[in-house]
């Protein structure tokens, strides 16, 4: 990967961590807000702890991303961006503008979502 190509992806990658920090900013404020006292009908209980719920699943999944993109920018200073991790080819570059965190080339990453792993 030329000089270019690495710049590209690192900004690309800082734009996406970015965007990560403002979503769980958002989402953390959003769980520390949302109780509002002890809800009057118990619908109304069951709606709130759903939306805490999920404010939680999505924020674990944006730290799940933010730790691959620290991954990511890691591998552009070690000269180590695009090789994927299971066979240690390159990762396309259609794929890593797709997925610039991306870990894994498609043939290996289907294979780990087939599996289970």
């Amino acid at each position: 990967m030329n000089k270019k190509e690495k710049k590209y992806f690192l900004e690309l990658l800082n734009k996406k961590k970015e965007r990560v920090f403002k979503n769980l900013g958002y989402l953390r404020e959003g769980i520390g807000t949302s109780e509002k006292g002890i809800p009057t009908h118990i619908a109304d209980y069951g709606t709130d702890e759903f939306g805490k719920g999920l404010g939680i699943d999505i924020s674990d999944e944006e730290a799940k991303i933010l730790k691959n993109i620290n991954i990511s920018i890691d591998k552009i200073e070690k000269n180590t961006y695009g090789i994927c991790e299971e066979c240690s080819k390159k990762i396309s570059i259609t794929r890593l503008k797709a997925l610039p965190y991306a870990r894994y080339c498609i043939k290996c990453q289907r294979e780990k979502e087939k599996g289970g792993k």
